[in-house]
């Protein structure tokens, strides 16, 4: 056996472990040392070889990246290994199996940076959810939290209310979530794990790998690997619970969880049975004072993105209102300035105000003039730019949900050989957001006429609709409307509220009154019979919200055992995993229907429709009050509201099968030790079905959702077998300057039916010159093929931003770097192509698109300049690559080699890793697609090639109507950093100082040397966003502070023990810094964080804990905010953005306090 000739370890054959493991355990002298702290170092490093050696030779699980199991009586003797430098919080520990490896190895051996966390780090904070814990550390970055509180619209890729982990920055989908070593099952099609379907009451520890595994887990993990060692072993009875609190109020968390584990049949087998309940309660952004705070500062933007009233304009900016009627209205304006055209806005008596600006001889007017309304710096704020500003009151900060979660597993052997284990988890989180209000304005506003034509009903209702009403009776003569006999229901006293003459009906202005100031502005215009645009901001009918209810589900069964006259483990595992992710969207208006009122008599009042006229029967809607623009809205009649009211539900189904074989055991032994190996195969298929609400279908709706972007549903699967091998090479050991040399290696061969075969590979090693300094490092090669949405997600509507601004636009200014202006416009076409760019135009646009689009009659002034914003669809592609990442580490590890009680406990680990993304999967940006049709250096042909076929012009006017992107693998991304990890500890009687118990420190830290990204490596250069708020490019995070520093301080004395933990960030740049030598916007200055936590045991079996994060209720910094009030033309800038502060970053929530209790028996 390997532990043969090892005197301090001895093993008990008949006792046979529920697995068919044996339990290994201490010998006599080996205990006194643990107790006793009295053997040398060099005894602890041969003792230690000893025990892995056992620890390989029995002890070794069949998955081979699952936790080990712990004993299920109370043996004394039980081996404890000591909590490694790479471990904080891992003291309670028994023995691992090192995640990122094949191998049974203690963490503080490991050849790639390892950080365990502990599940007591969990319950020593107010928040039992495990993304806000782990993203203390250095090596997270806040990826989706409970912050992310807008609300959005769900598809295939986006799910509202989850929680994700993001490993340096790299993205969600760029590292891998397990479960006892086994994947969990995703949430939606980008193959991201809701952390909040862990069942986190069942957690033992976590570990986390950073950097690429690949070799070991597959595809995903390139970023690295966190493990979630789940409590399956546990024997007994656990009850705990746990309240949250702020003394400001709100968003109190409430969690009770169980746990029942029970031997079977004399410790043949096991089962554990976990359920947990979880509550958070809502908390509003004005229930904190930094919101507060914030919302009254007149430098801090408004929340709302438009103001919450009605508005009109004319229908087109080339037929303005004539300026000096537009003028009378606004006597109080500065002399010599004038009123720009601009929204017209309606105080509660009617009269007209405006809220703009005009900038006359480099001197900045603010234009807020004739405005009734009350500032109270909260909802409605005035800002210092002198132009007023809306609040949203129902703004959710930290968004509520209810998350029920339960947990099992079993297992029983079959003899000493075989043993069945079997494993489940079901999970259902309800969350709840709230976003802004419907606004109908703009592209979505609606053309009232403003003519003298007969009104013959709304051009939104079918002919056949008896809604559909004409102010005109029919007659003998069909042909001329002017001696027809006019609808009673237009004339004085009649349904409509009108005054139409008896014969010859009503003509639009009769149908649609305006006020007479706004009659003598709309005929002051060139085209005076033109119509005008109503814009409505819907605060009356309520918020957009969105409530996500997510269902996930995952169960294991299989075999485990040994061969027979061998130390050979095996198992065989099969699971199967879904999620279902239903989203309601409320709050939403249909356009058509809104529409539909809106232009029927007198703006819709005492509107009313069958649906099913012809057969009289169907569902009736009504609008007593009409829809009127010079109203307030919160006039409108409730059945309007619900006349016109849409929710949507959309449906996301993801399953994932799996079915994997492991073998592993040693070969023969080497000068330094015994060769191990394992080998391997998988077959995974994972399936989307995404269904999208009817109302919002891409393609067989009219935009009858507004507010939203219409989609097609989503289906399609991917499978992957898989084969992979492993080897432990011990070189050589026990001998000068080699206490230890060792090699691990690793290869897998993926074969995917989406982008074929694929290699994955590891070659790490360690040299332990010393028993007190070890080196470890390595080169990986890691990939990640495309997902499912990557790969499948129908045609889905966006908003996307063209910085090259459109190419066709004769007065396009921009500059692109590398490839230069490619416009038609033939004064700044660096290339010389305008005319080529020009013909290309036409081509697209069609005859008469283009020539009213390039009408010589059209003014210069009408062209767009700069980059803006496109209608864009994006469709998933099938001829993506793998993206492929090389990770490279290197490190040493250090042991104090003193006896000296001071120094004794010193354990430092020091890493530096580097990792290049290559071949990144992510959206493809619009200027690409530009750059590829009209760009020479892309299309020197200036040919109709795919990229021009994806770009559609409106046929008639020539204008941008949509472009069709898709995901590419043109991103790239390179970090480098350094992780330092330090543990210290002593106990107080051993340095002589008279105070009982121990004290416990541990540091983290990560140094940013680099963090850079492009969208585009065939073109753009890499920027490096590292020392700055930047990142984000390619699916990464931003954040890209230059280091980070999490410690943990703790003092134990008998039963009970008190520990405070410290964040810092240090200050950072803004992402401008990343780009420009001189920045206009602030970074973030210096951050600290402190948090109190105390636990005590009240007997054996019951303990209660407490404590306090953000101790000294340290407020969030305003990020992002100009460092000049004036721009360089003088015009005031709008200070800081309304949402000033960054809750994925910074403390937002304030000091709160919790306090716990935990039974067992």
């Amino acid at each position: 056996m390997p532990w043969e000739g090892c005197p301090l370890i001895a093993t008990e054959p008949s006792r046979v472990r529920k697995s068919g493991r044996r339990r290994l355990r201490l010998s006599q002298p080996l205990q006194r040392f643990i107790e006793g702290r009295a053997m040398r170092n060099s005894t602890i490093r041969r003792a230690r070889t000893c025990l892995l050696a056992g620890i390989a030779g029995l002890a070794f699980v069949p998955s081979l990246a699952s936790a080990q199991d712990q004993a299920t009586d109370e043996d004394s003797d039980e081996l404890p290994i000591p909590a490694a430098p790479d471990a904080p919080g891992s003291a309670s520990s028994s023995m691992i199996i090192v995640t990122g490896s094949r191998i049974a190895r203690p963490d503080y051996t490991a050849t790639s940076p390892i950080v365990s966390i502990d599940a007591d780090v969990i319950e020593q904070s107010s928040s039992v959810n495990l993304e806000a814990n782990l993203n203390k550390l250095p090596q997270f970055s806040p990826a989706l939290t409970q912050f992310d509180t807008a609300g959005i619209q769900p598809n295939a890729n986006d799910t509202p209310g989850i929680s994700t982990l993001s490993l340096r920055q790299l993205g969600a989908n760029r590292n891998l979530v397990l479960l006892n070593g086994r994947r969990a099952t995703p949430i939606n099609g980008t193959g991201v794990i809701d952390i909040n379907s862990i069942p986190s009451a069942a957690i033992r520890r976590v570990e986390i790998i950073t950097g690429g595994a690949s070799s070991t887990y597959g595809a995903d993990a390139v970023g690295g690997v966190v493990n979630f060692i789940l409590k399956d072993d546990f024997t007994g009875v656990d009850f705990d619970g746990q309240v949250s609190f702020s003394p400001q109020g709100g968003g109190e968390e409430y969690r009770v969880s169980a746990l029942v584990g029970s031997a079977l049949a004399d410790g043949r087998g096991s089962v554990m049975l976990g359920m947990e309940y979880y509550k958070r309660e809502q908390l509003l952004r004005q229930d904190r004072r930094s919101y507060r705070d914030a919302r009254a500062d007149p430098t801090v933007r408004g929340e709302e993105f438009f103001l919450a009233e009605n508005y009109i304009t004319s229908n087109s900016s080339r037929n303005p209102y004539d300026q000096d009627v537009l003028n009378s209205y606004f006597t109080s304006r500065p002399d010599g300035v004038d009123v720009p055209y601009t929204n017209l806005y309606f105080n509660d008596d009617g009269s007209l105000f405006v809220n703009t600006s005009s900038t006359v001889g480099g001197a900045y007017y603010p234009l807020l003039l004739n405005y009734q309304g009350q500032f109270d710096d909260n909802e409605q704020k005035l800002l210092d730019t002198g132009l007023l500003e809306q609040n949203n009151p129902d703004r959710i900060l930290s968004s509520p949900q209810d998350r029920y979660s339960f947990f099992a597993h079993g297992d029983f052997a079959i003899n000493d050989w075989v043993s069945f284990v079997g494993q489940a988890y079901f999970a259902r989180t309800e969350t709840r957001s709230v976003s802004f209000n419907t606004v109908l304005l703009g592209s979505t506003g609606t053309e009232i006429p403003f003519d003298d034509e007969i009104y013959v009903g709304s051009p939104y209702a079918p002919e056949s609709a008896d809604f559909r009403v004409s102010s005109v009776l029919p007659d003998g003569t069909p042909g001329d409307l002017s001696d027809n006999p006019t609808n009673p229901d237009f004339m004085a006293g009649g349904r409509y509220g009108l005054n139409c003459g008896p014969i010859g009906g009503c003509t639009n202005r009769e149908v649609f009154p305006v006020p007479a100031n706004i009659e003598a502005l709309l005929l002051s215009r060139d085209d005076p019979d033109a119509p005008f645009i109503a814009n409505y901001s819907l605060e009356s009918f309520g918020r957009r919200g969105v409530e996500a209810f997510n269902n996930t589900f995952q169960i294991q069964l299989g075999f485990e055992g040994e061969i027979p006259g061998t130390d050979w483990t095996w198992d065989v595992i099969a699971s199967h995993g879904e999620t279902v992710a239903k989203t309601n969207l409320t709050g939403l208006v249909s356009l058509e229907r809104f529409r539909t009122i809106l232009t029927s008599p007198n703006y819709g009042q005492n509107f009313f429709a069958l649906g099913n006229n012809g057969a009289r029967y169907g569902s009736t809607g009504s609008c007593e009050t009409g829809l009127s623009p010079f109203i307030a809205n919160s006039a409108f009649s409730a059945d309007c509201d619900t006349a016109t009211s849409v929710d949507t539900q959309f449906e996301n189904r993801i399953f994932q099968d799996l079915v994997e074989a492991n073998l592993q055991g040693g070969l023969f032994e080497l000068p330094g030790g015994q060769l191990r190996f394992a080998v391997g195969a998988a077959y995974r298929n994972n399936g989307i079905d995404f269904t999208s609400d009817s109302s919002a279908f891409e393609g067989s709706s009219f935009y009858e959702t507004s507010n939203t972007f219409p989609q097609a549903s989503t289906s399609g699967s991917t499978g992957v077998g898989e084969v992979y091998g492993e080897l432990f090479v011990p070189v050589l050991s026990g001998v000068p300057f080699f206490e230890e040399l060792n090699l691990e290696l690793g290869y897998r061969y993926s074969d995917y039916d989406s982008v074929g075969g694929t290699h994955t590979y590891k070659i790490n090693g360690e040299w332990a010159p010393t028993d007190f300094l070890r080196f470890r490092g390595g080169y990986q090669r890691a990939s990640r093929a495309p997902n499912l949405g990557e790969l499948f997600t129908a045609r889905t509507n966006t908003l996307a931003f063209a910085g090259d601004g459109d190419p066709c636009s004769i007065t396009n200014n921009t500059s692109p770097s590398t490839v230069g202006n490619y416009s038609a416009n033939p004064d700044l076409n660096t290339n010389g192509t305008a005319t080529e760019v020009r013909a290309l135009c036409e081509q697209i646009m069609g005859a008469e698109g283009a020539a009213t689009y390039y009408d010589p009659a059209r003014p210069e002034a009408d062209f767009p300049l700069g980059g803006q914003f496109f209608t864009s669809l994006l469709a998933g592609a099938n001829g993506l690559e793998e993206e492929t990442a090389k990770t490279f580490t290197i490190g040493a590890v250090f042991e104090a080699p003193t006896d000296n009680p001071w120094l004794t406990n010193l354990r430092m680990s020091v890493d530096y890793y580097n990792i290049e993304l290559t071949d990144g999967i992510s959206v493809q940006g619009l200027d690409s697609v530009l750059r590829q049709c009209f760009a020479p250096q892309f299309n020197p042909g200036f040919d109709l090639n795919d990229a021009c076929q994806r770009i559609e012009r409106d046929s008639v006017n020539g204008s941008t109507q949509v472009v069709t992107i898709n995901y590419d693998n043109l991103g790239a991304v390179e970090t480098a950093g350094v992780d330092v990890q330090l543990d210290w500890g002593l106990r107080f009687e051993d340095v002589g100082i008279g105070i009982p118990g121990s004290f416990n420190l541990n540091v983290n830290f990560n140094y940013l040397d680099k963090f850079a990204t492009t969208t585009d490596q065939d073109v753009l250069p890499l920027i490096d966003y590292a020392g700055t708020l930047g990142g984000g490019d390619v699916g990464t995070q931003s954040g890209s502070y230059r280091w980070k520093l999490f410690t943990r301080a703790n003092y134990t004395f008998g039963r009970g023990s008190i520990g405070i933990q410290w964040q810092h960030k240090p200050s950072v740049a803004p992402a401008q810094a990343a780009t420009d030598d001189i920045v206009t916007v602030a970074g973030a200055p210096a951050y600290d964080l402190f948090s109190l936590n105390a636990r005590y045991e009240v007997t054996d079996n019951v303990s209660v804990r407490g404590g306090i994060d953000n101790l000294f209720n340290k407020q969030p910094p305003y990020v992002g905010y100009f460092l000049d009030d004036v721009a360089g033309d003088g015009t005031p800038r709008f200070g800081r953005a309304a949402n000033p502060y960054d809750a994925s970053q910074y403390d937002v929530l304030g000091r709160r306090f919790f306090v716990g209790v935990n039974v067992n028996f």
